[in-house]
């Protein structure tokens, strides 16, 4: 699978249900004791000038290409907007690089068999272990209080489709459109907050799995589509309302550049 952007990886993470940070007592540096576990990490800088990224998936690993530390703090967390990362150091934006991680052959086998909460636990695991084992990675969690938005039922009701029972999840994402088969409510919270810039809190009630699809201006151009509020309200019959709420923030510590190899 390939994914060409940060709300791609995102919509990647909450194809199924997603689950809390990973923590103990309130540090995510701690590991349980059945973690699956990287064979091969290899890092390199990404030196081409060219702009596009992307994130492979394989049967026993992962491949990342010109993609910055974003992508893998990201996907070690539970989080669904850059405002619930703080503390990033001032080469995060600017480094790019090229990973591959390869499990061995018992662990893939594990992975190919995980679904639900374990594999996306095992998964947020994974990409602590690499921001631990190669970035020394130090981070803590706290409440804030932040700007969000409610995700409510708008006025003349829900206009999500129920999904047949049994069907696979599938989703595609594009700027200015996301279209879904199977999906959880999770899954558009996590892709509506990045798209409007806050954590988007589910007030809806919705327990089902939807196929939907959604469009909007990406850039907030009149002409070229409805805002993402509108598009939300007229094609979903959701709403986002305005809110503050306490809100799990990773505060970073401490993050170095990789070594090469």
């Amino acid at each position: 699978m390939m994914l060409r952007s940060l709300a791609g990886l995102s919509l990647l993470i909450a194809s199924t249900a997603l689950i809390g940070l990973p923590q103990s007592d309130g540090h995510p540096n701690a590991h349980s004791s059945n973690n699956l576990t990287w064979d091969v990490v290899s890092i390199k800088p990404h030196k081409d000038l060219d702009s596009g990224g992307s994130f492979y998936m394989r049967p026993d690993g992962l491949e990342l290409n010109n993609l910055t530390i974003h992508s893998l703090v990201w996907g070690a967390f539970d989080i669904k907007s850059e405002d619930q990362i703080v503390g990033w150091p001032s080469w995060a934006n600017s480094d790019h690089f090229d990973l591959r991680a390869k499990l061995s052959p018992e662990d893939a086998e594990i992975w190919q068999k995980l679904h639900g909460e374990e594999r996306d636990r095992q998964w947020h695991q994974l990409m602590l272990q690499i921001l631990e084992g190669r970035y020394a990675m130090k981070a803590h969690i706290e409440k804030r209080d932040l700007p969000v938005y409610d995700l409510v039922i708008a006025k003349h009701g829900s206009k999500l489709k129920e999904s047949p029972p049994d069907t696979g999840g599938v989703s595609n994402y594009a700027p200015g459109k996301i279209s879904a088969k199977s999906t959880l409510i999770t899954g558009l919270i996590v892709n509506l907050s990045g798209i409007a810039g806050r954590v988007v809190i589910d007030k809806t009630g919705l327990t089902g799995k939807y196929d939907f699809d959604l469009t909007w201006s990406p850039n907030n151009e009149p002409d070229s589509g409805p805002s993402i509020f509108t598009a939300v309200e007229e094609q979903l019959g959701l709403k986002l309302e305005s809110a503050k709420a306490p809100v799990d923030v990773v505060v970073i510590d401490h993050l170095e550049r990789p070594s090469e190899n």
